[in-house]
């Protein structure tokens, strides 16, 4: 999918189609984003909706749909586990999947069968995520990082570090305005994951890519990345925020028609 001097790519399609048709061991890591289950979609509506109600808008730095409800479907069990297969096929190293706590267990089971070994699950600590607005129970704030490797010797560049990142919503544009996308990755998060997992050069795969957030941190580290993403929305916008990021500018200086000092 990369040929030549090219940096990155951005497949517009469903990655269960996709996936099948690229080699083994094609790619040196997966670095993701799935959907999760319905019951995270059907909280998501309701914390939304909860918070539209008595804050009057999510001020979190997410989209803010009218109805509270993500505009994709939750992940099926049949999904999960042809994701998994072909995730454990293409990778020659690590296997980095963000879920929530109740899934680990079911991401662990396909990262398996599909081959790869266990290495642990870790944690995105989110310091201003949303509260539990009802308050008859504790608010949720962190997501699960499942996190495998093909067996044999493994290597990682955070030495001894727990496997916990810690990165506001708030903050999560980077520079370039407001997050596009309903579930949108803060690029200071994905800069570190980058960091830790990935070296200069390596070949990154992001097969759930949203607005292309693992992009921008992938060029921005000096990878290369292959995008995948079933919607042309959001396959639009990643290239848009790629090509930006290419002439050293922002999606929103681009937008606004501003010309880079440097090419």
């Amino acid at each position: 999918m990369l040929s030549g001097d090219a940096r990155w790519a951005v497949v517009c399609g469903d990655c269960l189609a996709v996936l099948p048709t690229l080699p083994a061991r094609s790619v040196d890591h997966v670095i993701t984003d799935p959907p999760y289950e319905a019951e995270a979609h059907t909280k998501q509506r309701r914390s939304l909706k909860d918070a539209t109600q008595r804050r009057g808008a999510v001020n979190s730095g997410a989209v803010r749909y009218a109805d509270g409800a993500l505009p994709f479907p939750a992940i099926t069990n049949d999904e999960r586990a042809l994701v998994g297969r072909d995730v454990a096929r293409v990778a020659q190293r690590w296997a980095v999947l963000f879920c929530q706590i109740e899934a680990v267990g079911d991401w662990r089971e396909c990262l398996v069968t599909g081959g790869l070994e266990w290495v642990r699950g870790g944690v995105w600590r989110k310091p201003d995520g949303m509260p539990q607005f009802t308050g008859d129970r504790p608010g949720q704030g962190f997501e699960c990082v499942a996190i495998a490797h093909p067996k044999g010797r493994k290597r990682w560049n955070g030495g001894g570090r727990h496997a916990v990142w810690t990165h506001g919503l708030s903050h999560g544009h980077g520079g370039g305005g407001r997050n596009e996308h309903p579930t949108q990755k803060p690029l200071p998060l994905m800069l570190e994951l980058l960091s830790d997992f990935t070296d200069p050069d390596e070949l990154i795969l992001d097969p759930f890519a949203g607005s292309g957030t693992t992009g921008v941190a992938a060029l921005r580290l000096g990878r290369r990345v292959i995008l995948i993403e079933r919607e042309q929305k959001w396959a639009d916008l990643c290239r848009e925020r790629l090509r930006a990021e290419e002439d050293g500018s922002t999606l929103a200086a681009r937008r606004a028609g501003q010309v880079p000092l440097w090419r």
